[in-house]
């Protein structure tokens, strides 16, 4: 059985990813300082509660390990707390991905994914976004993650590892069959905020000062389900490519407002109308920020399949549950 370390194994797209792997036969090993993840979310084989900064207990897991594979997925992500807490994410995000690189390469690892960001891209005026876009992030998490791309890449150099940074734009969904979903509180995305205020008779905030023909934000919305695939192709992919190191956009080609979305909300929820607060974006928010994944399609093979009505119905389903089961999920 091969074996594959996650970091970040109990967060939202951790958790599904962990699962997945399980179900084809890895065993999974999870990290997890549970600062933002859950112990409840877990469902990999084994479970660690350490900080990838803590290099002498994470490299003890290596040597008890054979692992195939490392899933970097651990990291802070809030944009607008970037800002504020600088040491803070350069710690969490630059510092424990030197430290977790390191180790890979001492201990022989073969193959590392990366969960990078379409923050990277910061504001851009080509649309679709290609890989080959330059890279102008306008929040210092966007920074974090462009920086560790770049650690990446260099400790790739040789060929004695290979792997890919995977450019997530906004991932969406639920695994509500198997109880996995978003559990940060309060809420950070949109739609978790929207929902949760919605279900809670809470007026929505909507910021209106975009660039775009609506005035809100325009996004490219990708389930995590379609994610975690990509996720398992690209260590497929690893295995029979020749070049090191890869950069691929993770987005779905379905584009929506935040005005959009909450329309399609309340059609949902079947809510004659919704109270609005109107409001500003958010320093570090780009206008747009659409994928082209033709590169994901041609090299990995991967195509997102679920719709957002699907990935709307779950989170909605998802964000009830917490509601009902209030006490597993609100500290």
């Amino acid at each position: 059985m091969k074996t594959v370390l996650i970091t970040g194994g109990c967060g939202f797209i951790g958790s599904h990813l962990t699962l997945y792997l399980k179900k084809r036969g890895y065993r999974v090993i999870v990290i997890d300082n549970l600062s933002i993840g859950r112990k409840l979310l877990f469902r990999g084989n084994k479970f660690y509660k350490l900080d990838i900064n803590n290099k002498k207990k994470l490299n003890s897991i290596f040597e008890k390990y054979n692992f195939e594979a490392v899933f970097h997925l651990a990291g802070l992500s809030k944009l607008t707390d970037s800002f504020k807490k600088k040491n803070s994410y350069k710690k969490n995000n630059i510092t424990s991905t030197k430290i977790l690189i390191d180790l890979v390469k001492r201990n022989n690892v073969k193959y590392f994914i990366f969960s990078s960001s379409a923050s990277v891209y910061g504001k851009q005026k080509k649309f679709p976004i290609k890989e080959n876009a330059k890279t102008s992030p306008i929040s210092y998490y966007g920074k974090t993650k462009l920086i560790c791309e770049n650690i990446i890449k260099k400790n790739c150099s040789n060929n004695s590892l290979k792997a890919i940074s995977l450019r997530y734009f906004n991932v969406i969904g639920s695994n509500f069959k198997n109880k996995l979903g978003e559990i940060h509180n309060p809420p950070i995305h949109l739609i978790p905020i929207f929902v949760k205020n919605i279900l809670k008779d809470k007026p929505v905030k909507l910021r209106l000062n975009f660039n775009t023909k609506d005035k809100s934000g325009v996004r490219d919305y990708i389930d995590v389900g379609d994610i975690v695939k990509a996720h398992y192709f690209s260590l497929q992919k690893l295995k029979e490519t020749k070049k090191s190191f890869y950069i691929i956009n993770l987005g779905s080609k379905t584009f929506y407002s935040a005005k959009q979305i909450l329309e399609l909300i309340r059609k949902f929820l079947e809510i004659k109308k919704v109270r609005i607060v109107y409001s500003v974006k958010k320093k570090g928010e780009p206008d747009k920020l659409l994928a082209s994944s033709q590169l994901a399609s041609s090299f990995l093979k991967w195509k997102p399949k679920i719709k957002i009505s699907e990935s709307l119905k779950n989170m909605i389903l998802w964000e009830k549950y917490k509601i009902k089961q209030k006490k597993l999920f609100y500290k």
